[in-house]
């Protein structure tokens, strides 16, 4: 079972009405219960496995905070509204050890798929944002410790 650790306030319903009204966009249901559930926070176990590559998640972003650093609004607003090359149709919800960020796809042909997004990638389209799980839970609910031999 995963478990959140150093989790932000937690929010209401309206608190997240105040961001999604914030960034102009409606966020995916599963994505709001989540964030009702845990408002940011670091994952325990904190590795997601795919073809042999660690993920190593090390924050969910926080929404509705004043905090310094990285935010859920801040990150969107950054990634999405003032980066161009950072591709359209997902949103930015969790970041790794290197600063590349798990994403939400909000694209009808991938809807509700969680996609990595590797800046040292930038430029090969196969490997800049790519597939790892097809929703929201399946992505946390496959988070394990590192296994022996992938440190």
């Amino acid at each position: 079972m995963v478990v959140f650790e150093d989790t932000a306030l937690p929010l209401s319903e309206l608190d997240i009405k105040r961001v999604e009204h914030f960034l102009g966009t409606r966020l995916p249901q599963d994505l709001k219960e989540h964030y009702l559930q845990h408002n940011g926070g670091t994952p325990r176990p904190q590795f997601f496995i795919k073809d042999g590559e660690a993920y190593d998640v090390r924050e969910f972003l926080p929404m509705n905070t004043r905090r310094e650093g990285l935010t859920f609004e801040r990150s969107y607003v950054v990634l999405v509204d003032q980066t161009p090359e950072f591709p359209r149709g997902y949103i930015p919800f969790a970041y790794d050890s290197a600063g590349d960020y798990f994403l939400y796809s909000v694209t009808p042909k991938s809807f509700g798929n969680i996609m990595f997004n590797s800046q040292a990638a930038y430029g090969d389209e196969d490997r800049f944002t790519f597939f790892l799980a097809s929703s929201l839970r399946e992505f946390i609910d496959s988070l394990t410790e590192l296994p022996v031999g992938m440190e």
